[in-house]
């Protein structure tokens, strides 16, 4: 099965998500446990402004760089800015690193264009930066940003499951609002019940509040869709140990085992495997 880039950024968003590597030697016993506080819960963070992270970025460029973007900023600017004028200067920022301004930009380009793939492109752009920023106001401020690109996406296409996906991410990074997010992969798995973006979020975030059982089926049918991923083996083995089932877990991690590379990994779970053999 192949993917297109967006569906390898949101796999990788996923991954980075739930916070456990997968070749370390995890812990049976311990499992992550949802977070019970719900958007509106959370204690927020001091507010992000958007226009004043744009002004400070003058001290972040040459003199000649800014002088350019600031011709470009004016031409952004006006009422009856058009499309290549936008497009401009959501690529210098883009091109000069500055990942938010740009997407800031191509959100605007979105707007104008009004059409599905505009703004799917300007909700990854929102998607990949909240991904890896490390400022929760700004990770928050672009996660927001992306969910209003990407519910513009499904306003205009209801069967657009990537959009789904990444929707449901940015909601359940955070804490925005988990449930809305697990509603909306929970109707990406209704309409694919192949989805596999869909399938491993919901058989992490399973394995995080301690309903392992269902998490186990969500591995089991991820292992039936990509039967040599050994990260679904490894998963479905961590599911199986903390439900009980001792051979089941063993099989699942001696699988993962013979499939994966890392020689350290190897290990570790081989100790995995030797405890479980030795418990009562």
């Amino acid at each position: 099965m192949q993917f297109n880039k967006a569906q390898i950024i949101i796999i990788g968003i996923l991954l980075s998500l739930v916070g456990i590597l997968v070749y370390l030697n995890y812990k049976s016993s311990t499992p992550d446990v949802l977070p019970t506080t719900t958007a509106g819960t959370i204690s927020a963070p001091q507010s992000f402004d958007f226009d004043a992270y744009l002004s400070s970025l003058k001290d972040s460029v040459s003199a000649t760089a800014w002088e350019y973007v600031q011709s470009q900023t004016t031409d952004a600017n006006k009422t009856d800015a058009r499309i290549y004028e936008l497009a401009a200067i959501a690529s210098t920022w883009d091109s000069l690193g500055f990942k938010l301004a740009g997407a800031h930009y191509f959100s605007r380009v979105a707007s104008k264009i009004n059409d599905e793939n505009s703004w799917f492109s300007a909700g990854l752009k929102f998607y990949e930066f909240a991904a890896t920023c490390e400022d929760t106001s700004m990770q928050i401020y672009a996660s927001k940003e992306a969910i209003k690109a990407f519910e513009k996406v499904i306003s205009l296409n209801e069967n657009n499951v990537e959009a789904k996906n990444a929707l449901a991410i940015c909601y359940i990074q955070n804490d925005l609002d988990i449930m809305k997010g697990v509603q909306l992969l929970k109707d990406v798995t209704r309409r694919d019940s192949n989805n596999i973006e869909a399938n491993y979020t919901l058989g992490m975030l399973s394995m995080r509040s301690g309903q392992v059982d269902k998490a186990a089926t969500r591995f089991e049918t991820l292992i039936r869709i990509q039967p040599m991923n050994p990260e679904f083996h490894y998963y479905l083995g961590e599911a199986y140990s903390q439900m009980g089932k001792k051979m089941d877990a063993i099989k699942s991690f001696e699988t993962f085992k013979t499939l994966v590379p890392d020689e350290n990994a190897k290990k570790n779970i081989e100790i995995t495997i030797n405890n479980l053999k030795n418990s009562n």
